[in-house]
């Protein structure tokens, strides 16, 4: 079930099937923006963890290039943190993500871009959580979401942005999750009904024009 996926080639074949220029065209006006990074934790992302996702040694380092540039840019870079115990999420995964378990804590790489912390408890950053009025006084209109899984947390919660009246831009290459299925239906669901999906650099070049 688990793949190391995310190569140049995937990356490349996802942007080709589900950018859409003119959603993008839509979105490219409201600027004033956030990246949200989900769940960015040694759970996911440290070999020693079983929910270790193969493709970490090709995505981290993508991810703090791309944190490193949107703080020059001071876009503000909201981090979540996941832990859970008991209720329907600790049913369905068949036990608890204790919130004092050193795996839940943030990978190191991604610390020094983690100066805003919002803790969760389930898949949507927005439930039970201050996500939504934080966005509210930074006036944003659009949010870019990266992180992990991105069929879970990462897709939840940019369906819910968008139910929030928020733009979402999600790039194709600013996720990860377990293998290229996961990834690709997620994909293909939200550039049809809820976001945008261009590569990590073009967000970039987006933020340096406005």
């Amino acid at each position: 079930m688990k793949e190391d996926y995310l190569t140049e080639e995937f990356i490349a074949e996802m942007r080709s099937r589900y950018f859409r220029e003119r959603k993008w065209r839509k979105i490219e006006p409201f600027r004033k923006s956030a990246v949200l990074a989900i769940d960015l934790q040694k759970y996911f992302l440290s070999p020693e963890s079983r929910a270790f996702l193969p493709s970490v040694p090709r995505f981290v380092p993508r991810l703090v290039k791309f944190y490193s540039r949107v703080r020059e840019l001071n876009v503000p870079i909201i981090f979540t943190r996941h832990y859970h115990a008991g209720g329907t999420m600790a049913r369905w995964w068949g036990g608890d993500m204790p919130k004092d378990d050193l795996l839940n804590d943030l990978l190191d790489e991604f610390k020094p871009f983690a100066e805003t912390v919002i803790e969760k408890s389930t898949y949507d950053a927005f439930y039970g959580t201050e996500l939504e009025g934080m966005l509210g006084k930074l006036g944003v209109e659009t949010v870019v979401v990266t992180g992990v899984m991105t069929h879970l947390c990462c897709e939840t919660t940019a369906r819910e942005a968008f139910v929030r009246g928020f733009n979402v831009v999600f790039p194709v290459d600013g996720t990860l999750t377990q293998n290229r299925l996961f990834h690709e239906a997620t994909l293909r669901n939200l550039s049809h009904g809820f976001a945008v999906t261009p590569l990590l650099s073009e967000v970039l070049e987006w933020l340096l024009s406005g």
